[in-house]
Parts: structure tokens; C-alpha cells; sequence
């Protein structure tokens, strides 16, 4: 075999092996998946927040309700004491939800515990919001949460006012 053969086929198998990514090994990208879907995730300190998004009806502007799954992994009780909202979006709304421990509390489905969210026009579907989610022991997590409308997977997600009280829709 010539010199000329075999530089060749080094840079064949070396051009293979940064094009299919096998040299970046364990750490590459396909191998570390996330939870897909629109719905965000964080966790901070004992406190993890899976699936959480706003959903609205735009036949009733000014009123989104929180969705998503908080879960509590500290050995004591902690509680869910609202979400904040930048004033630009809305305004913040409170609860004292119990958070027991290893135990999670769905919000905004049928059947579950509701958190209404009082908005401006400035939130549109598609876009995203800050909000701090409130805790009574743990420190408030930080997160942008994108608004979707109740249509589509969300098509059973009942919009609510401040006081819990379901607004029909039209």
C-alpha cells in the first residue's frame, strides 16, 4: 500500500469519527435527553417542578392558569406559597398549597388543584414569562414559562378567575 493510500484512508476514518460524533464519547448530546414537551423543568434545593407552562383562553383575555407537577423530596412538609410575575405580564397569585413530602401536586388539569393567573395583553400564546415560584422553606425558583393556548393537548384546561370560580367559555 503507498504513503498516498494510506493518508487517505486516515482522513476517511478520521473525518468518519468527528462526522458520526463517536469520538465525544459518553458526554455527547444525544446521550443527556431531557423531558421533551412544551412544559418546563427545574430543580432547586428539595423542591422539583416538572411540566409547568401557562395556559389561556383567548376568549377570555386577561386569565391564564398555571399547569405543571411540583414534588416536594425534603423529609419535611414545605408549601407552594404562589407564583410572581413581572407587573409588565400580570400579576402575582398566591396559594398555601401543602406540599407533603415525595408526594406531587398537579396543578390545572381536570381534577387537580387550580392556580389562576391574572395577565396583561402584553402575553401572547407562543411567547414566554418570568415568574419566581414561592416556597415556604425552600428559595424561590426562577423560570420562564411558555404560554400555549387551551387548544390541542390542552384542550381540557379550564381557565379560572383569582377567586378559583371556572369562567364558562363562549
Amino acid at each position: 500500500m503507498s504513503r498516498q493510500s494510506i493518508k487517505i484512508a486516515a482522513l476517511l476514518v478520521s473525518s468518519a469519527l468527528l462526522t458520526s460524533a463517536c469520538a465525544i464519547g459518553f458526554n455527547a448530546g444525544t446521550s443527556q435527553q431531557k423531558a421533551s414537551g412544551n412544559g418546563r423543568s427545574a430543580d432547586t434545593g428539595s423542591i422539583q417542578v416538572r411540566g409547568a407552562l401557562i395556559v389561556v383562553d383567548p376568549k377570555k383575555p386577561g386569565w391564564g392558569t398555571f399547569v405543571g407537577t411540583i414534588i416536594n423530596t425534603a423529609a419535611e412538609q414545605d408549601k407552594f406559597i404562589g407564583l410572581e410575575i413581572e407587573p409588565a405580564n400580570g400579576t402575582p397569585s398566591q396559594t398555601n398549597e401543602p406540599l407533603k413530602t415525595q408526594e406531587p401536586a398537579e396543578f390545572g388539569l381536570p381534577g387537580q388543584k387550580v392556580l389562576p393567573i391574572q395577565l396583561t395583553s402584553n402575553v401572547k400564546p407562543g411567547s414566554l414569562i418570568k415568574v419566581l415560584l414561592d416556597f415556604q422553606n425552600n428559595v424561590a425558583i426562577p423560570m420562564n414559562l411558555l404560554v400555549e393556548n387551551n387548544d390541542g393537548i390542552y384542550s381540557d384546561i379550564v381557565v379560572h378567575n383569582l377567586d378559583g370560580e371556572h369562567i364558562p367559555f363562549r
